[in-house]
């Protein structure tokens, strides 16, 4: 297992969220390969004591990489964005969603094909979600990506809430608030369950796993 890459529905979905969540409890370097907006998403992850690795692109507009790159009069390279990933494993985060341009001919699920790592798609429970969940399923299995499941990010209760859990393999669930402890969520949002049996991660916390205990 080469590391696991972390998709949404859209935008502020909660993508960065669920990734520090993962790297900190399986033990695994975080990386965004593309960058937009400031401060950088790897600064907000290394506060949790997640070791990270810079960026291929960083640019300061907070918008798709294609036209974040137009805007600072650059041309993001294909073959510097598919280059093999720094290190393995890793949790790598995408930028929005599936279909974010990254080139005039290119988009992130593209990049995604090129390294062919199992896929977790983040999912905020809001008014039109059924619908971008299904339409980014769709593209993932269109394309033959492999795909782990949904993490339900910002629960509520809700009523709609119950057809996420029926309708897609479901990893993990987590409430909307302010993010205290990563590991320990890791294991009791079901995330921890869910990844060793996906994995084959041991049972154990000892290595591969952290936050095995609730103490």
């Amino acid at each position: 297992m080469r590391g696991l890459i972390v998709t949404g529905i859209g935008t502020d979905v909660g993508k960065t969220y669920v990734a520090t969540v993962l790297a900190a409890g399986l033990g695994w370097p975080y990386w965004k390969p593309v960058q937009t907006g400031a401060p950088p998403d790897r600064e907000t992850v290394a506060r949790y004591g997640v070791v990270s690795w810079p960026e291929r692109y960083h640019l300061p507009l907070p918008a798709a990489p294609l036209v974040a790159a137009q805007k600072a009069g650059l041309s993001l390279s294909w073959e510097v964005l598919n280059a093999p990933p720094p290190a393995a494993p890793l949790v790598i985060e995408g930028a929005g969603g599936l279909f974010v341009p990254l080139t005039e001919s290119h988009f992130m699920i593209d990049l995604f094909a090129e390294w062919a790592l199992p896929l977790v798609l983040v999912v905020r429970p809001y008014l039109g979600a059924m619908n971008h969940t299904w339409l980014s399923l769709e593209a993932i299995q269109r394309r033959g990506l492999p795909f782990l499941g949904i993490v339900l990010n910002g629960t509520t209760g809700d009523v709609s809430e119950g057809y996420f859990r029926r309708a897609f393999p479901l990893l993990g669930e987590m409430p909307w608030g302010p993010l205290n402890d990563p590991a320990r969520v890791f294991v009791e949002s079901g995330l921890a369950a869910a990844l060793q049996a996906h994995l084959s991660l041991p049972s154990s916390s000892s290595s591969s796993m952290r936050g095995g205990s609730k103490s």
